[in-house]
């Protein structure tokens, strides 16, 4: 699903690739096969929910923003901001 309002080539990563990444990092944290079969169940609700989406548009803004200082882009930016919502869930 490409963003309508987003130019994705300016960015270190598409849409898709942030998105992978940030469900690697997220199931990667699992510590239990029980943790892991309810992160994958939060996944399949979140796509309804568009998270990802709202959190890949807003480090697209960050990095049009370097005054942020923050990189979003990078897996201890992703561990910091999408994942630990995730986790929040």
């Amino acid at each position: 699903m490409k963003s309508e309002t987003i130019d994705e080539s300016k960015y270190p990563m598409t849409y898709e690739e942030f998105e992978k990444r940030v469900i690697e990092l997220f199931l990667g944290e699992a510590d239990s096969p029980k943790d892991l079969e309810f992160r994958r169940y939060l996944l399949k609700e979140e796509k309804e929910d568009s998270m990802l989406r709202r959190e890949y548009e807003s480090a697209c803004y960050r990095y049009d923003h370097p005054d942020y200082h923050s990189n979003q882009f990078t897996d201890e930016g992703l561990l910091r901001q999408p994942v630990r919502i995730l986790e929040m869930i």
